[in-house]
């Protein structure tokens, strides 16, 4: 079963992850960890210094991740991504990699980013082509 489990660093997407390591432990899961970073552009200096601070959080957040299986002695792949709504990079990646499930966290953003933005686990169910967990 290959499982794909994407981050945002919220208490949801933590306990995505505790879900995934429970299958790669007792199912033999093939698990690929995600996130993507907002996409700041590219016009101007000060949005690249942007970009890149933003780039070196969400790799931290899927260094830690990647550790919290490494310390069960299970090598997950990771991937980080730039996009302006993180539902449409899940689901493409989803489908190009032919993902059997997604994992993730019910809730992540929260306040004005969410009512722009919408949901991005709601975008991802309805949309995503393969089966879904959302954890809380």
């Amino acid at each position: 079963m290959k499982v794909l489990i994407p981050i945002d660093g919220s208490e949801h997407s933590r306990k995505a992850l505790e879900r995934g390591l429970e299958l790669a432990e007792k199912q033999g899961a093939e698990v690929t960890i995600m996130t993507v970073a907002p996409a700041a552009g590219s016009i101007l200096d000060e949005m690249r210094n942007i970009q890149e601070k933003l780039t070196v959080e969400y790799q931290a957040w899927l260094d830690q991740a990647k550790a919290l299986f490494a310390a069960k002695g299970i090598t997950v792949k990771t991937v980080l991504e730039t996009g302006l709504v993180p539902a449409n990079n899940i689901i493409r990646r989803a489908e190009e990699d032919k993902f059997d499930r997604i994992i993730m966290g019910a809730t992540g953003m929260s306040g004005l980013a969410r009512i722009l933005m919408g949901s991005t686990a709601g975008k991802v169910v309805a949309n995503a082509p393969c089966e879904v967990t959302l954890v809380r």
